[in-house]
């Protein structure tokens, strides 16, 4: 800044500025000083090491001309070069760069002592960071890579600075409130409007919550999934029952059980979940059937790629109504989705809407793992398309096998042998059904069983 202005930092602006972590974050809400906290850090590295070089980076050129060095230019009266550099007296050098620009050779050829992003949730991944990252080499500087952003759900940023953060990554945050005193009065009577107008955005941008993101391109909304969370259903006769399987892959990956109920009024309430890791298609299969027979289910669904096959023949050698989940094979409605993943996932955004569905409190996984597929209108024919699962785990670092297998639930279910109306079917020993409720084998005959969930 210059040398002639004085600027008092709020606590969370000075711990950013002045952190001695080698990444620090700064996410915060609007109005917060995001972009002067990070062009003060880099400042303050350009003028305390001599020839030092660093990096800002922007996803856009237009945001990166027209926002981050605008900002630059305004707060500290300096000029860019033709090339996007800013060149201080002592050697020191400061880039502006834009996304397509990092790709090539250049970038393997710098030698950084530090690196900023801004609006790093406009990034889909951490490979940009983490490229960079390996850049942190000039001599006889600080290191350092930080990131400026607002939060946007569980992505990327959530995953490495706000989930279980390794010591030398340092996240602070701030509401606009935490600032509002240096705000127009105006701006911050217009914000507590929005909290009415649009509660979404005001969570987000303004109280800076992790658990709303820009949901332009996603599949299925994080506000349906929370109103999902615990809702009361009321199930009527005949209902079908399901037990969910989606087969772990690779060895980070998790085998998920889900147990779900579909009542008469296409309602859907997830009974039971289990999860297992490191299992043989055998283990999986004895697990499953015991899952199942806990929960008075007889249907499966397993998605039948790779060694979800075993799975399916054993089942069905067992003599269990088994149906396959491909979700390559072309969709029931192939004028309206790209293959049946498409349509498993269109099913699901659509009963999520309808609030239709219900699913467990605990089920912290599921709860993230629905809002992270993204979708895609094909232009030659209209299809939708819903990204691959390896895409999405490239992303999030995790696979979504959570949402996988409920969603193939959600779908199959409709699928499934409708069973003779409970209320008709035999005594209790030989049906399992009593009172238009299962009894499990161990329960007590005389015990009192609810109908209704």
């Amino acid at each position: 800044m210059p040398d002639d202005k004085t600027y008092r930092l709020k606590v969370f602006q000075d711990n950013f500025v002045f952190s001695k972590a080698r990444f620090p974050a700064l996410v915060s809400a609007w109005g917060t000083g995001k972009t002067f906290c990070l062009i003060t850090r880099a400042l303050k590295a350009c003028k305390d090491f001599p020839n030092n070089l660093g990096l800002i980076v922007r996803k856009e050129f237009t945001d990166l001309r027209d926002s981050t060095i605008r900002d630059f230019e305004k707060y500290t009266g300096m000029k860019l070069n033709s090339s996007r550099d800013a060149v201080f007296p002592n050697g020191s050098t400061i880039m502006f760069r834009h996304l397509e620009e990092l790709h090539g050779h250049n970038l393997q050829n710098m030698n950084l002592g530090f690196y900023g992003i801004e609006q790093a949730e406009e990034l889909d991944t951490d490979e940009v960071f983490m490229v960079l990252r390996g850049r942190l080499r000039r001599d006889k500087v600080d290191h350092w890579g930080a990131i400026i952003a607002n939060t946007n759900g569980h992505n990327w940023i959530y995953n490495t600075w706000k989930v279980n953060p390794k010591p030398e990554f340092e996240l602070y945050e701030a509401t606009t409130f935490d600032n509002a005193d240096i705000l127009p009065a105006t701006f911050i009577e217009d914000l507590r409007r929005l909290e009415t107008e649009k509660p979404k955005v005001y969570r987000r941008f303004v109280m800076n919550s992790w658990d709303d993101t820009d949901a332009v391109d996603l599949v299925i909304d994080p506000e349906w999934v929370r109103n999902a969370v615990g809702k009361d259903l009321w199930m009527t006769h005949p209902i079908k029952r399901i037990v969910t399987i989606d087969v772990a892959r690779y060895g980070d990956d998790k085998t998920v059980f889900y147990a779900i109920e579909s009542s008469k009024d296409e309602l859907y309430k997830c009974l039971a979940k289990e999860s297992h890791e490191k299992k043989s298609t055998m283990e999986i299969v004895g697990r499953a059937v015991l899952f199942a027979q806990r929960h008075g289910i007889k249907a499966f669904a397993v998605d039948e790629i790779g060694v979800g096959s075993g799975v399916v023949d054993r089942l069905k050698e067992l003599g269990h109504q088994v149906i396959g989940v491909n979700s390559s094979e072309r969709a029931s409605d192939p004028e309206k989705f790209y293959n049946t993943r498409a349509e498993i996932y269109g099913k699901g955004a659509e009963l999520f809407q309808d609030n239709k569905v219900s699913i467990l409190k605990d089920d912290i996984e599921l709860q993230e793992q629905l809002s992270w597929a993204k979708y895609k209108v094909i232009k030659s024919n209209g299809q939708i398309q819903i990204e691959a699962k390896d895409d999405i785990k490239e992303r999030y670092g995790r696979s979504p096998d959570n949402a996988d297998a409920f969603l193939n639930g959600l779908w199959a279910l409709k699928k499934v042998r409708v069973e003779k109306n409970p209320e008709t079917m035999g005594n209790v020993q030989q049906t399992g059904w009593k009172n238009g409720a299962y009894v499990p084998p161990w329960a007590k005959a005389q015990e009192p069983v609810r109908v209704m969930r």
